[in-house]
C-alpha cells in the first residue's frame, strides 16, 4: 500500500545510517539503516557512495596522472587571483618575488650536492615558480589579516636558512605530494624534578574546586526526579524538534524510526561550513574586514561549503541527558590502584539521541601507559560518525570485533567496540575511585558524555585560563604548541587522535606542576608522607606544646571588620559654644 508523502520533494526525509547493506555486519542498529530515498529506488542499482562526506573527503592523496600533468605545465610567477586579496595585487607581486629571490640559491646549492637522493630534490625553474606561488597563495589564504608579516618572517627565516634544514623542508614537501604519513620525532617529555609518586601527590595543589563549576557546563550533582519528569514533559510536547547543531535550521528527529516510512530526521540535506571564525585585524579609521571561516575563508553568513545527508543535534541540558543515559556519582572501589591518576579522552559522533560517545582513551598518568581504548556502540542510531573531529571511519566502527574481558590490551591499530556507553562507563570506573584525580581539556564535555560527577578533577582550561576568563578557553592544540612546542591534530579531514589528545593534556599538567614545585621548592615546601606541607617556621618549638601560644593567623584581617578610631562626632556651627551669638528666638 502506498504511503502518502508526509515531507516535500525538495527536502526528503533521512533513512539511512553510516554503510551501505552490503557492508554492514551483524549489529542491529547499524545494519538495518540504508541510505536510500523511497521515492529514488529506480536508481538502487547505480553505484553510490553512502559514506558521509566527511569520511570520504581525502588527506594528503597520491598525485594523479592528471594533477602530474599540471605540475609540468608552464607556471608564470604571479600571485594568484583571490576572492579576497589580503593585500593590493601589487605588494603580492612584489612579495611573492622576493619569496622566489630567497628561494632560488637554497635550491642551487642542492643541485650541486654530492649525494644523489639529495640531487633528486632540485627543482626545475618552473616547478621553483610554483612552489613559490603555491606558498604565497597558502599564506595569504590561512592568514589574510597577517599575511604580509608572516610572510616577511618567512623571508628572513629564508635568508638565514642552511642547506640541511632546506632538504628537510624538501624531504617533507615530496612525502605529502605522495601522500606518506610524515614520521614525526617522538614527543618530548617534561622534566618536572619529580618521582612519577611524587606527581601525583603534587596534584592535590592542582585539583578543581567544584564551587560554581556548574555554571559552566559542569554537572556537579544528580538531576532531581521532578526535573526529570519535567525534562520529559517539555521533550514530549516539542515532538522532537531539535536545531541543526551545524547550520540551525529545525528540523525533526524520530529515535526509533517513524512507524510510515523509517525515517530518521526530516529536513532534507545540511549545508554548512565546519570551520571556526577568523575575526580579521582591527584598524583605526578603516573599513572593519568581516569575520571569515577557516574551512573555506567565506565570510559568515555565506552558503555552507559542504553537505551532508542530513542535519544532526546536540544535548547541553543536563536533564535531557540524563534521560538518554542517567547520570552516576564515582563510586568508592577499593580495587583501584593507589598513588595513580587518568587522564582520559572522548570521541562522539552524531545519531538520534544526540551526540553519544563513539570511542573511550584512558591512560594512566604520568607515565601516559594505555589503559582503555574501545569504540563505543551508541545508544541511538548513527547520522554521522563525525569523522573530521572524532577520527573514527565508518568501516573501522562496523567492521570492530568485540571487546574481550580476557584480553583488555588496547591496540590502537585493532580497536575493539563495547555494545553501549554503560559498558564503557563501568570500564572506566573498575580503574578509578572517588580520590582518583581524572586529569582532561575541557573536562565538562568528557564527563557529561559518560555521564559522570566526579569530585576530584583537573582540567587545563581552569589551569590555563584566558584573560576574559570562563567561558573563554584556549584550545588544546594552541597550548601544546604554546608550552610544549607540539604540533597536534594535523590529521585534517582524517580527525583527531583520542590517545594523542590525552597524552597531550597529561603533558601540560605536567608542565604545570614542574611551575609551580619551582616556586613551593624555592620557597621551602616539601613533599613526604603522601602529602605537600609548606617550611617549618624559624627557632626551637616550646618544650611543652601544650602551653605554647596559639600561632597567629596567617590570614590578614580586613580593616572593614575592626572598629578603627572612636565614633564620628556631631558636626558643630562655628560659635555655637556662644549662645548669645545665635540669632533670638521670635516668639508671637
Amino acid at each position: 500500500m502506498p504511503v502518502a508523502p508526509v515531507e516535500p520533494a525538495s527536502k526528503p526525509f533521512f533513512v539511512g545510517s553510516i554503510m551501505s547493506k552490503d557492508k554492514t555486519p551483524a549489529p542491529a542498529k547499524v545494519a538495518n539503516t540504508v541510505n536510500t530515498e523511497p521515492s529514488k529506488s529506480s536508481t538502487a542499482s547505480k553505484p553510490v557512495s553512502n559514506l558521509p562526506q566527511s569520511a570520504t573527503r581525502p588527506v594528503s592523496p597520491p598525485p594523479t596522472a592528471k594533477t602530474a600533468a599540471k605540475t609540468d605545465a608552464p607556471v608564470a610567477l604571479m600571485p594568484r587571483k583571490l576572492s579576497k586579496e589580503p593585500v593590493p595585487f601589487a605588494k603580492r607581486l612584489t612579495l611573492l618575488k622576493a619569496l622566489h629571490t630567497y628561494m632560488k640559491p637554497q635550491n642551487d646549492k642542492i643541485a650541486k650536492a654530492v649525494k644523489p637522493e639529495i640531487r633528486a630534490l632540485h627543482l626545475s625553474p618552473n616547478q621553483l615558480n610554483k612552489l613559490a606561488v603555491d606558498e604565497e597563495e597558502k599564506l595569504a589564504l590561512e592568514n589574510p589579516s597577517v599575511y604580509e608579516n608572516i610572510l616577511k618572517h618567512r623571508l628572513v627565516k629564508l635568508k638565514g636558512m642552511t642547506p640541511e634544514v632546506w632538504v628537510k623542508e624538501r624531504r617533507e614537501a615530496v612525502s605529502k605530494e605522495k601522500g606518506d604519513a610524515l614520521k614525526k620525532p617522538p614527543p618530548s617529555k617534561v622534566d618536572t624534578g619529580l618521582t612519577p609518586k611524587e606527581e601525583v601527590i603534587f596534584l592535590s595543589t592542582l585539583t578543581c574546586p567544584q564551587d560554581g563549576l556548574d555554571n559552566h557546563g559542569y554537572v556537579t550533582k544528580l538531576p532531581s526526579e521532578e526535573q526529570l519528569k519535567e525534562a520529559q514533559l517539555v521533550q514530549t510536547s516539542a515532538g522532537f524538534w531539535e536545531e541543526c547543531d551545524r547550520c540551525a535550521t529545525r528540523f525533526q528527529v524520530f529515535p526509533e524510526r517513524r512507524e510510515e516510512d523509517g525515517a530518521l530526521t526530516t529536513g532534507g540535506q545540511c549545508r554548512h561550513h565546519w570551520g571556526k571564525r577568523i575575526f580579521p585585524k582591527r584598524t583605526k579609521n578603516a573599513v572593519p574586514e568581516p569575520t571569515r571561516l577557516s574551512c573555506c575563508n567565506e565570510a559568515v553568513g555565506s552558503p555552507g561549503c559542504i553537505t551532508h545527508e542530513t542535519h544532526v543535534f546536540k544535548i547541553s541540558d543536563p536533564k535531557r541527558l540524563a534521560l538518554v543515559m542517567p547520570f552516576v556519582e564515582t563510586p568508592e572501589n577499593n580495587k583501584a590502584p593507589p598513588h595513580t591518576a587518568v587522564c582520559f579522552d572522548c570521541e562522539m559522533g552524531y545519531t538520534t539521541r544526540g551526540l553519544e560517545l563513539m570511542r573511550l582513551t584512558v591512560v594512566s598518568w604520568p607515565v601516559h601507559k594505555p589503559i582503555i581504548d574501545v569504540l563505543v556502540r551508541p545508544i541511538g542510531h548513527i547520522l554521522d560518525v563525525n569523522t573530521r573531529f572524532s577520527g573514527i571511519t565508518p568501516e573501522q566502527f562496523v567492521n570492530a570485533k568485540p571487546y574481550d574481558p580476557e584480553n583488555p590490551k588496547p591496540v590502537r591499530k585493532d580497536l575493539r567496540i563495547v555494545e553501549s556507553p554503560y559498558e564503557a562507563r563501568n570500564l572506566f570506573l573498575s580503574h578509578v575511585t572517588r580520590t582518583t584525580p581524572v586529569l582532561g581539556h575541557a573536562l565538562e564535555n568528557d564527563l557529561n558524555t559518560i555521564r559522570l560527577i566526579h569530585p576530584t578533577i583537573i582540567d587545563t582550561v581552569l589551569l590555563y585560563p584566558t584573560r576574559q576568563g570562563l567561558p573563554y578557553r584556549h584550545g588544546l592544540r594552541m597550548l601544546a604548541k604554546m608550552h610544549l612546542g607540539e604540533d597536534i591534530q594535523q590529521g585534517g579531514a582524517a580527525g583527531h587522535d583520542s590517545y594523542e589528545d590525552a597524552r597531550t593534556t597529561g603533558e601540560l599538567i605536567r608542565f604545570k606542576v614542574k611551575e609551580k614545585w619551582k616556586v613551593l621548592k624555592h620557597d621551602g615546601w616539601q613533599i613526604k608522607d603522601d602529602g605537600v606541607y609548606p617550611p617549618m617556621p624559624p627557632g626551637t618549638p616550646p618544650a611543652d606544646a601544650a602551653s605554647a601560644p596559639a600561632a597567629p593567623s596567617m590570614v590578614p584581617v580586613a580593616s572593614t571588620a575592626v572598629m578603627q578610631g572612636k565614633p564620628a562626632e556631631k558636626r558643630k556651627i562655628d560659635g555655637e559654644d556662644d549662645v548669645s551669638a545665635l540669632p533670638a528666638k521670635r516668639t508671637a
